[in-house]
């Protein structure tokens, strides 16, 4: 069987993926700590927690601003209409429902849906951050939005959902190849070239129906 290697994902775009992660789940745990804290269990200063928060809240978005420009190729994260066509054959693969696996160039239809969703709840969680850390400078955003506990309980809701989107990414991640799970260390893809084929021709189909 004839295989080839690929490179799946660039020396930049590994650096800034194992740097985000703990930082994304510095924030995360951080922000769920100051959105109910248990000092009988945990005694931590909250004053503390908060620097924590703001200081790692403002390492993201510079990390975050960093994948997008070291990622470059858009398209890739955005699924297209051919994506949507064979989202139903993955999630079922997913649910283990068949045990036919679809084959995709790069990124399966549930990862970019999840990224996509990312680009705009990462932004998002940060900018109603940042208005709950100075509320008095939008007093406008705050008064529209209904007040601070409004802002607060839309600040917890984003940020269990990212958490489970998060959990779903590792889901998806697991359930496919190993050697695509290896990619993300060594940055290089080995499948077989008939792989290759198949994902092309699938593509090909559903965008052509």
């Amino acid at each position: 069987m004839v295989k080839v290697k690929i490179l799946r994902h660039p020396l930049p775009i590994r650096v800034f993926h194992w740097l985000l992660v703990p930082a994304l789940a510095t924030e995360i745990v951080t922000g769920l700590y100051l959105s109910n804290p248990l000092p009988h269990r945990w005694p931590v200063e909250m004053r503390r927690v908060r620097k924590a928060h703001l200081s790692v809240g403002f390492a993201l978005g510079a990390l975050y601003l960093g994948y997008l420009y070291a990622l470059r190729k858009y398209p890739d994260l955005v699924p297209t209409a051919a994506d949507l066509a064979r989202l139903p054959r993955f999630l079922r693969y997913e649910a283990f429902l068949t045990h036919k696996k679809p084959q995709f160039f790069k990124y399966n239809p549930g990862q970019k849906l999840l990224y996509t969703l990312w680009l705009v709840l990462i932004p998002l969680l940060g900018s109603i951050g940042i208005i709950l850390h100075s509320p008095h400078f939008f007093t406008r955003p705050v008064s529209l939005v209904g007040g601070l506990n409004r802002i607060r309980r839309l600040l917890y809701l984003g940020t269990v959902a990212l958490t489970a989107s998060i959990a779903v990414h590792i889901y998806f991640a697991l359930t496919d190849s190993v050697c695509k799970l290896r990619s993300i260390f060594t940055g290089v893809y080995e499948t077989a070239l008939i792989n290759r084929v198949r994902a092309w021709w699938g593509t090909l189909t559903a965008g052509g129906g």
